[in-house]
């Protein structure tokens, strides 16, 4: 998937400057997405993480099926290459799971 058609229409990461992009994630992982509904999915989720709706972006995730659910986590982890932004991810999530019972 080209970057353009990954971060179209998600506000928080169309805001971000190349550098900041390149700095913050693995463009390398977006373009071997392939160009679908479901790798929209996940940047607008991710997209939607990062506007500080982490909790709306995890209810969402927990409609899915496992198999979305680990493709969606999965590829954020892949694509996230500051170690502060997926450990806060990380502690999110868990936060998520312990205290969110579905």
């Amino acid at each position: 998937m080209k970057l353009a058609k990954f971060i179209e229409g998600n506000k928080y990461l169309e805001e971000l400057s190349t550098y900041e992009l390149e700095r913050r994630f693995d463009l390398s992982v977006i373009g071997d997405l392939p160009d679908n509904d479901s790798s929209r999915v996940i940047a607008n989720l991710l997209n939607m993480y990062f506007l500080d709706y982490s909790t709306i972006s995890f209810v969402v995730i927990e409609n899915f099926d496992d198999v979305e659910k680990l493709k969606i986590y999965e590829t954020w982890i892949y694509l996230l290459r500051e170690r502060e932004d997926l450990e806060k991810m990380m502690q999110r999530f868990i936060r998520f799971k312990l205290f969110n019972r579905f």
